[in-house]
Order: C-alpha cells, then structure tokens, then sequence
C-alpha cells in the first residue's frame, strides 16, 4: 500500500519511559489518553500490542466505552482473546496486521504501544512519523518505548506543541 501512512505516539515520562517496570503507567497524564482519541480521528486504526489491551481493559467500562466507534487491531502471539468486541480484530504479526489493513482498506495507522509492538514497526522501517507526549515525570527504571531488536533512525523536528498540564508534545518524521 503505496499511500499507507504510519504513526507511533505515545505518552512518556521526560526519559522515555513509558510504564514502571511492572506496566503501571499511573503517573502519566489523564490528558494523554484525551490526546490518543483526539488523534484518532483522522486516523483508520488503532494499534495495540495485547499486554496494552490488557491494561486498557482493565480500567473499566469507560474507556471501551471510548473506543467504540475506533477499528482496533491487537497484536498477539496468545491463543487467548478477551471477550468479542466490536472492531477489535486480532493478529499474531505485523505483516498479518498490515494485510488485514490492506484487506480492509486501511491507510492510517496508529501505534500507541506498547514497546515492543513500537520496535516492531520501526525495525521493519515503515514507520513515517512519531508523536512523543512528554510528561512531567521522571523515572530512573521502567519500560522504554521501544524493546526489541536493534534498528536505528534519524528524526526531522516537524513540530513542538505545548499541551495542557504540562505535557510537552513533540512530533518528528523518520527519515527513510
């Protein structure tokens, strides 16, 4: 798919780190999670590696409730699914989760965790751009944006948008 375009975001302490060490993310923002569905607007699908659906689905009805009208896809080597909901499709691969974009026409793509479904993509090298929503907050241990094997890229600086509560959101292309 010539037109595909692909965005990671992702909400982060000032180091990059996007999780404690066990998964727990509460010391990021609420306005992060606002930020992620005001994004998904102009985006086709949501990608989401199964231990984030997880966590999502463990903080209740309202945000499943959010996500009702968004296609989700969930990246997964598990035999296990959650409960059928609407629009979420499973995949156990990236290349499986870009056929079914292709299958269902989908053109943008939204990658919002967790690290390693983040390193999956940008070691194939078919991610354009990457959204970083820096929270006010430091940790010295936890999980990074990505994790998995070694790639590297270099950014172009598109744009630095001053959010509410102190986020700091910055957005860069990748090079290719």
């Amino acid at each position: 798919m010539n037109n595909r375009i692909i965005t990671v975001e992702m909400a982060c302490s000032i180091n990059g780190l996007i999780a404690r060490e066990e998964g727990e993310e509460d010391f990021l923002s609420e306005r992060g999670w606002e930020i992620m569905l005001e994004f998904l607007k102009e985006y086709d699908v949501l990608i989401w590696g199964r231990k984030t659906w997880d966590n999502i689905l463990s903080w209740g009805d309202e945000y499943i409730e959010a996500l009702k009208d968004i296609n989700i896809i969930v990246l997964s080597n598990s035999k296990k699914r959650k409960a059928e909901i609407p629009k979420v499709t499973y995949c156990n691969s990236v290349e499986d989760c870009l056929k079914c974009c292709e299958e269902n026409k989908f053109s943008k793509l939204f990658i919002s965790g967790g690290a390693k479904i983040n390193n999956s993509f940008m070691e194939k090298g078919i991610v354009d751009e990457i959204i970083l929503n820096y929270n006010p907050y430091i940790l010295n241990k936890g999980i990074p944006l990505f994790d998995g094997k070694f790639f590297e890229n270099k950014l172009k600086l598109e744009k630095v948008v001053k959010e509410r509560e102190d986020i700091l959101q910055v957005h860069y292309s990748v090079i290719k």
